[in-house]
């Protein structure tokens, strides 16, 4: 079950503020968990000043690497940001669909969290090229089969299975091209790829906000693979 279900769920029942509460609680659960289980020798090397650790952003490997998780979420937020619409007023599924169908997609996008590991354990960053063209496939499919309705459902299902398979293979790229050349940046890299998959979820957000408005739901899913090509374009150079 994805934590938006789950949170929407707990509001539901009991109010936003307990929902609030648990999150804090889980955060705190979570940062000692943290403290009590990773070594307490890590280092990274000492950087004489700020910019000698920012030097890593003077890296053309980095900067390529930061337009993927960008242009990835980029391109999958545009259409799950209106995911609720999507099936029930695009696809005309009576509103008590969407939870069964939420939960359904929190185990697709799970498992490409999970899967995401085995990846960069094999092909690392070479696998995201198939990756990157089924994505942009299941995306157009989804603006082309809205008269289908099941065949659209099964391709926003196939869309949660690729959105974060970039995860771990862009991480480890991040982290081999500090350790190898920017050693005292190893911990900004180590963050990279959270930064700029919150800067892609808001670029798609504000990308399907806009088409959404003046297009309508249909242009989501064409905008999205858009993003997914730019992305598979960059991944190639």
């Amino acid at each position: 079950m994805s934590p938006r279900l789950i949170g929407t769920w707990i509001s539901d029942q009991v109010g936003w503020r307990w929902a609030f509460w648990l999150i804090v609680l889980i955060s705190v659960m979570i940062t000692v968990m943290f403290m009590l289980s990773l070594p307490g020798d890590l280092r990274q090397g000492k950087a004489k000043s700020l910019g000698e650790q920012f030097s890593l952003f003077k890296d053309p490997r980095i900067l390529l690497g930061i337009c993927l998780p960008i242009l990835n979420l980029g391109g999958v937020y545009v259409v799950y940001t209106y995911l609720r619409p999507i099936v029930t007023s695009g696809l005309h599924f009576p509103t008590s669909f969407v939870t069964p169908f939420l939960f359904v997609f929190g185990l697709a996008s799970l498992f490409s969290n999970q899967y995401s590991g085995r990846l960069a354990n094999r092909d690392g960053l070479k696998s995201m090229v198939t990756v990157f063209v089924i994505q942009a496939l299941t995306m157009l499919a989804i603006s082309l089969l809205f008269g289908l309705l099941w065949a659209a459902l099964a391709a926003l299902i196939i869309m949660g299975l690729t959105m974060y398979l970039l995860n771990s293979p862009m991480q480890i790229f991040y982290l081999a091209v500090a350790e190898k050349d920017y050693p005292q940046s190893m911990v900004l890299a180590s963050s990279l790829i959270s930064i700029f998959n919150n800067v892609g979820i808001a670029v798609g957000s504000a990308t399907g906000g806009v088409l959404f408005n003046h297009l309508g739901l249909k242009s989501l899913g064409y905008s999205g693979a858009v993003y997914t090509v730019v992305a598979l374009v960059s991944r190639a150079v």
